[in-house]
Parts: C-alpha cells; structure tokens; sequence
C-alpha cells in the first residue's frame, strides 16, 4: 500500500469516519510526495545546482512509478522544472488527470475491504460520505509499530518513520497514536518533531497547512 493510503486510513475514525486532519486533500497530497520521494522520483536541489537550493524537482532518470496514481502525481509534477515544495503539495492535492485524490485513495481502500461507504447527513440535513473501517487488522498492525517506536524506543523503519512525520506535519499525531489512553503527549509530540526534520516532503505538508490557515485568516 502507498504513504498515502495509510495516512489516509490512519487519519479517519475507524467507528465514525469522521477525519481527523484539517485538510484530508493536503494530507494524501504530503503522502502521495513522500511515496515519490521515497522511490528516488522527487528530490530536493542542493546548493550550487542550476535551480535554487531546495526546490523541488522530478528526477528524469528514475525509474517510473508502477503505481498509477503516483504515475499521475508526477506526471502533474512534471509540468514544471522547479517547484516550491509546499505549492508541489498544494498541486497533488487537487485533481490529478483522472482522479481527485482523497476520493481515490478512500476507493482504494474500499477494495481491499478495509474500509466502507456510508452515507451522513450533516446536522441531519446535508448529505455526505463517510468511510467506516470494517477490518482494522491492517491498521491495528501499524499502530504496533508506531508504539513501539513512540512508546518503547524502538528504531523506525523508513516507512513509519515517514508516517510519524507526516501526521506529526498535519497536528494529529497525539490523536492517532494515544486513542484515549494515558500517554505522554510532550514525548509523542517531541518524538514527532524529531523525525520531521528528517522529512521535507512531510514538512513541505506542514508549511501547505499553514499557507493555508493563514490566507483563511486573512
């Protein structure tokens, strides 16, 4: 499975299917950079390049993602030679050439059969979707891994690391992780501070959330 189905299925209440971050579409936009990220797809430039120092840029020499979705996300990356990291996120986050992301993703998920549709109304009025979790095994599994990382010191692999990070960048860790019990949310929220840094692709996600808190104040 992606980054971004897994932060998807992590960042929605299993029971309601209520989502937990601010902007859903930012974050499977921050997963969807992260998985190409991860491959070797998107970099960021270093000093000394032709493009400014910490630009994001498609590396052409890569091999293509086998994944389509991500075939598409780089696709919409490919349109330019540089990009802001945050506005790449900003860019993944609408629709692609055929999908809009979160709808995708939740699709997705729907058949692995980890998820189903249902549907709300709004203050009983407005109609709306919802995804329950009806097989949590998969989730259940990652969340070992995150308290044994967050709780137990464990080393992180790659991927959950990168997770952390991603949920960390969207202010839901503490949520996601603690579910209600008695844990240590400063050691949660340091813990995920620490492996942001070591992720500008969940970064590039968090200053999008805050591009965009900020012109909705203003």
């Amino acid at each position: 499975m992606l980054l971004a189905e897994d932060i998807l299925l992590l960042a929605t209440e299993d029971a309601t299917g209520k989502k937990l971050a601010r902007y859903t579409d930012l974050l499977v936009a921050g997963g969807l950079l992260s998985d190409l990220a991860l491959a070797g797809n998107v970099r960021l430039t270093e000093p000394g390049e032709s493009v400014r120092k910490n630009r994001m840029v498609v590396v052409p020499d890569a091999a293509w993602p086998a994944d389509p979705l991500l075939g598409e996300a780089l696709t919409a990356l490919g349109g330019k030679p540089a990009w802001y990291p945050s506005m790449a996120v900003e860019r993944l986050g609408r629709k692609l050439i055929d999908h809009k992301p979160v709808d995708e993703l939740y699709q997705r998920l729907a058949r692995a059969e980890l998820v189903s549709r249902t549907s709300h109304r709004v203050l009983g009025l407005v109609p709306t979707t919802r995804w329950i979790s009806v097989d949590g095994r998969y989730e259940a599994a990652m969340r070992e891994q995150f308290d044994a990382v967050l709780l137990f010191d464990a080393a992180p692999d790659p991927r959950i690391a990168a997770l952390v990070a991603l949920l960390t960048g969207a202010g839901v860790l503490v949520p996601v992780v603690a579910r209600g019990r008695n844990v240590d949310r400063r050691a949660l929220k340091r813990q995920g501070k620490a492996l942001l840094t070591q992720y500008w692709a969940a970064q590039a996600m968090q200053r999008a959330f805050q591009n965009r808190d900020a012109a909705a104040a203003g």
